[in-house]
């Protein structure tokens, strides 16, 4: 195989590992080396000019399926509204729609600079392929009817997610579990995103508990009242480093206290619980505790764009003081560990896969590199490099 090496100003190895003037060996698709220089002699050369060479972002959620619904939902209404508005937008759409939806996500993925996401989703259409970018599938399941033998087990590039701790019964949550844990696979879930999903659970009252009410759902048995989501998740069992908890926003320390204890992987989608629900998740907290959160944008339903930059972007604008490499972190290796895909993602690093931006900016030092990548000032569009 020929060996490939690519060069540029900037090579970002990882979030706290910089090279100036730098290069990444490629061959066979796999980086074989990185330094700085020009690399080994008698390889082919590709210089990319002044900015910066760095790992393919890494979305670790997602909702595809909702891509047709693109700003057709208000989002300034409160969480309930927006539930209900998906509800009833997502029930006018035929199954060729929805995956014609899923096709542009994946193309709006790509185009912003995305190499693997994981996509909650209902509706049936696989993304059996190695093509960029990788989608990593969660068959998601709500209520309390069990998924039947071989929806989405065994795949690959798929897994099972429950809901959420106020839409899925608990014996269902501990059986897709199960089935994760049998798989060696990530079981995901959204956990303390609203208010309303707290009330429900806590006291088993509020809109939530209404709203099932008018839909003739019963959640008796459910073990419910709880201290709180997380806690509720905690006593059924499933908590652990093959669980990703999705959102976060009504954690208190002692569920993050937790969640870390625990091993549990998370992931924040900071644009989403803005426009949705008028706050965010304590990310000070969570980055003071190591829990190294992933990035996520959610849908098209609750923001504009599936662009992880905008989503880093705006972390930087909405709480300063986070330092840059952590806001690099959470778009690229966090998203990787997050999914369980860390061997083959989210650094420049030896044996893994050569899948490489090209950001174009211009700055004088490694500081002020990170600064720029995460503030958005770049010099034209970002490109893959590979």
């Amino acid at each position: 195989m020929s060996l490939v090496t690519h060069r540029a100003k900037w090579v970002l190895v990882g979030p706290e590992r910089i090279i100036q003037d730098g290069y990444v060996t490629v061959r066979g698709g796999k980086i074989l080396e990185s330094g700085r220089g020009n690399g080994s002699k008698g390889t082919r050369m590709e210089d990319h000019g002044p900015g910066v060479l760095m790992p393919a972002l890494v979305n670790a959620h997602t909702h595809l399926d909702l891509t047709p619904l693109a700003g057709a939902l208000s989002t300034g209404h409160g969480f309930m509204p927006w539930v209900e508005a998906v509800i009833k937008g997502k029930a006018t759409l035929t199954d060729e729609e929805m995956a014609k939806g899923i096709l542009e996500g994946r193309r709006l993925l790509l185009e912003s600079g995305c190499i693997l996401a994981g996509d909650h989703r209902s509706f049936r259409l696989q993304d059996n392929t190695r093509e960029k970018p990788l989608v990593h599938v969660f068959h998601e399941y709500l209520g309390s009817d069990f998924p039947r033998p071989g929806n989405g087990y065994g795949i690959p590039f798929s897994s099972l997610a429950a809901h959420a701790p106020h839409t899925t019964a608990p014996v269902l949550i501990r059986h897709l579990k199960d089935q994760c844990n049998q798989r060696n696979q990530v079981l995901s879930m959204h956990v303390a995103e609203s208010v309303e999903e707290w009330e429900f659970v806590t006291g088993t009252k509020g809109n939530w508990a209404e709203f099932l009410g008018n839909r003739g759902i019963s959640f008796e048995g459910w073990g419910l009242p709880s201290p709180s989501p997380v806690r509720h998740l905690e006593k059924l069992g499933i908590l652990d480093e093959h669980t990703l908890a999705v959102h976060l926003v009504e954690a208190d320390r002692s569920d993050l206290e937790i969640l870390k204890q625990k091993g549990v992987r998370v992931c924040l989608c900071p644009r989403s619980n803005r426009n949705l629900l008028a706050r965010l998740a304590d990310v000070k907290t969570i980055l003071d505790m190591g829990m190294q959160p992933a990035l996520g944008t959610d849908s098209l339903a609750s923001v504009s764009s599936l662009d992880l930059f905008a989503e880093m972007r705006f972390l930087a604008r909405e709480i300063p003081g986070i330092p840059p490499h952590e806001i690099i972190a959470m778009g690229t290796v966090n998203g990787a560990r997050a999914l369980h895909m860390e061997r083959e993602w989210g650094t420049l690093d030896p044996g893994k896969q050569a899948a490489m931006l090209y950001v174009p900016v211009r700055t004088g030092n490694a500081g002020s590199l990170l600064e720029t990548l995460t503030e958005g000032v770049l010099q034209g569009s970002v490109e893959w490099a590979i």
